[in-house]
C-alpha cells in the first residue's frame, strides 16, 4: 500500500514538473525541440541491399521469437539458445563475441558483446544494447526479438567502417522482471563494470521495441500531456531520453534524420516520468553515464505488447529495415570526430 502511495505521488510530482517545463518556451525546447526534420511522404522502394537486409531482419525474429520462443529465467534452455544463435550471427558478421556471465538465482546467463575499435579516440566508448529476453506467455518478436535484429545487423554494417571512438554492441540477458533493477540485469551487471574499470562511455543507447508501426489515425498514445506535442499515428520511431542526456538523444536523432526515410520524435524529459526509464538505458543512467532508448514506444502503441499475440507476423520489417540502415549511419556520424 505504502509503495503504491508512493508511486502514484511520483507520477504525479512528474506530471506536475511536466506540465511546468512547458509551459515556459524555455522548458519547451529543452524537452521537445529535436534538432533536423522528421521524414515525411513516401519513401523511395527498396533497393537490392535493403530487400536483403528487411529478409535478414525477418529471419532473426523468426528464430528467436517463432523457432525459440519465449526466452527468460523459467526457460533456461530457450535463453540460452537465444546467446548462441546471438553469438553465432556476429561470427558470421566477422567479429569475435565475448561473453559476460550474469548469475539469476541459481543459474547463470550471458550478456554477449562484439567490440569494434576506433582509432584516434578508442578509448571513448559508444555502447548500443538490446535485451534478448522476453516476459512469460510472450514469445516477444516486438519485444524484443526486434532490437535484437537491429543490434546483429548493425554489427553487420559497421563491422568494416572506420571509426574514431569504439563502438560496443551489447545483448543483454534479464531486461524484464521481476529482474529489471537488480544484480541479475544484464545492462545494470554491464555498466557497473564498465563504471569500476573507468571506461568511458559517452553514451549509450538501447534498442527497445523496434518492428511495429502502422499509419492508422489515433493508433499512437502517449504519457499524459505529451499527446498534446506529438503525433496521433504510430508510424515513427521515437529517441528518448532524461534531462541529463539530453545532448545525446539530440545527436543521435539529429545525425538520424540526416538519412532516414522514417519519420523520428525525439524528447528529453525528467526521470520523474517514468516511461521513459523502461529500457536498459536505466542502467547506465545509474553508473552516471548518458544513456538513451530507440522505440517503436511499446504499448503506448502495439496491441500485443507483452502477450501470447506479439508473434514475428505482426512487424513491419521494411520500416524495420529502414531504421536499421538510419542508424547505422547515425552511429558512424557518432563515432567519428
Amino acid at each position: 500500500m505504502k509503495r503504491n502511495l508512493l508511486l502514484r505521488m511520483s507520477m504525479l510530482l512528474g506530471l506536475l514538473l511536466l506540465l511546468l517545463l512547458l509551459s515556459s518556451g524555455g522548458g519547451y525546447w529543452m524537452i521537445l525541440h529535436m534538432p533536423g526534420s522528421s521524414f515525411r511522404g513516401e519513401p523511395p522502394a527498396l533497393d537490392e541491399e535493403t530487400q536483403a537486409l528487411r529478409d535478414r531482419l525477418h529471419g532473426h525474429v523468426l528464430q528467436l521469437a517463432g523457432e525459440i520462443g519465449e526466452r527468460h529465467y523459467w526457460r533456461p534452455d530457450a535463453l540460452h539458445a537465444s546467446a548462441d544463435y546471438i553469438e553465432h550471427v556476429f561470427q558470421e558478421a566477422g567479429h569475435e563475441p565475448l561473453r559476460h556471465a550474469v548469475p539469476a538465482g541459481n543459474r547463470t546467463f550471458h550478456n554477449v558483446e562484439v567490440r569494434i575499435p576506433g582509432g584516434r579516440q578508442a578509448s571513448e566508448v559508444l555502447v548500443v544494447g538490446a535485451h534478448y529476453d522476453t516476459v512469460r506467455g510472450s514469445p516477444g518478436a516486438d519485444d524484443n526479438a526486434s532490437g535484437v535484429a537491429v543490434l546483429l545487423e548493425l554489427a553487420r554494417l559497421l563491422q568494416d567502417v572506420p571509426l574514431d571512438r569504439s563502438l560496443h554492441l551489447v545483448a543483454f540477458a534479464n531486461e524484464e522482471m521481476p529482474f529489471f533493477g537488480t544484480d541479475a540485469m544484464g545492462s545494470l551487471r554491464y555498466a557497473r563494470q564498465a563504471r569500476e574499470e573507468g571506461m568511458d562511455i559517452t553514451g549509450m543507447i538501447a534498442l527497445e521495441m523496434l518492428g511495429y508501426y502502422t499509419d492508422t489515425p489515433g493508433s499512437q498514445y502517449h504519457p499524459p500531456l505529451l499527446g498534446h506535442f506529438y503525433p496521433a499515428r504510430g508510424d515513427f520511431v521515437a529517441f528518448i531520453g532524461n534531462l541529463d542526456s539530453r545532448s545525446l538523444v539530440r545527436k543521435a536523432i539529429g545525425a538520424f534524420r540526416k538519412s532516414a526515410h522514417v519519420p523520428s520524435e525525439g524528447l528529453a524529459a525528467p526521470e520523474l516520468i517514468r516511461d521513459i526509464r523502461r529500457s536498459d538505458h536505466w542502467a547506465f543512467w545509474e553508473m552516471g553515464y548518458p544513456a538513451m532508448m530507440v522505440t517503436d514506444t511499446a504499448n503506448f502503441r502495439n496491441p500485443h505488447y507483452h502477450g501470447p499475440t506479439d508473434t514475428p507476423d505482426r512487424l513491419d520489417y521494411e520500416t524495420m529495415a529502414r531504421v536499421t540502415e538510419g542508424l547505422a549511419r547515425a552511429l558512424e556520424v557518432m563515432a567519428r570526430r
